[in-house]
């Protein structure tokens, strides 16, 4: 089982701030994965490569989302920390849709956890 921080990043393409994330992320020992639309559909556990948890069968048709998104396991509560920092040190604008994998979103997709996220989003504006 991989106990090292892992990451999924959805929507993050090639900008300059996008690479800044990525160095901080590599250089802090955290594995990344980047999520592409036709594996939304995918559990979460799966795509964190979870024993136990398998692809899901059906084929994504059309469910998408360009927000960014990412989703973390691993992170001790000083990672996280570090991490979330990292973003104010950086004058870096945050990602507002994040989560931390807990035993009920493992089971959920992709665009299951975005929807959820963006109610919880609008609730607290």
């Amino acid at each position: 089982m991989n106990t090292e921080p892992q990451i999924l990043l959805y929507n993050f393409t090639g900008s300059d701030r996008h690479r800044m994330i990525q160095r901080y992320l590599r250089k802090s020992g955290v594995s990344i994965r980047k999520v592409e639309a036709p594996e939304f559909l995918h559990p979460l556990g799966y795509l964190f490569e979870i024993p136990g948890f398998s692809p899901d069968s059906r084929f994504n048709l059309g469910g998408n989302f360009q927000d960014e998104m990412m989703v973390m396991r691993g992170f001790s509560e000083e990672q996280t920390d570090r991490f979330l920092a990292f973003f104010r040190e950086q004058n870096l604008e945050p990602v507002r849709l994040k989560a931390v994998l807990t035993p009920i979103t493992e089971h959920w997709d992709s665009l299951k956890l975005y929807h959820e996220l963006c109610r919880e989003y609008k609730a607290m504006r």
